[in-house]
């Protein structure tokens, strides 16, 4: 696995890999929880201001995480 700071080309990935992820919360909830409403722009936005990291495996985006300074 590697880690690395994501790019801008890699966003559509990462969200679809966060719709995937969050998709066992939503049903236990009943409701479209606040991850699964999130738009490529609010994850631009989120790029703009902080820091985005992707783990990677053989080439596929398996995780990420955000931090803002």
């Amino acid at each position: 696995m590697d880690i690395a700071k994501a790019e801008r080309s890699d966003l559509p990935s990462i969200l679809k890999l966060q719709y995937e992820a969050y998709q066992s919360e939503a049903e236990i909830y009943g409701e479209m929880i606040p991850p699964l409403k999130q738009t490529i722009g609010e994850l631009e936005e989120e790029f703009d201001e902080g820091i985005i990291l992707k783990a990677v495996v053989h080439e596929e985006i398996v995780g990420s995480v955000r931090a803002k300074p």
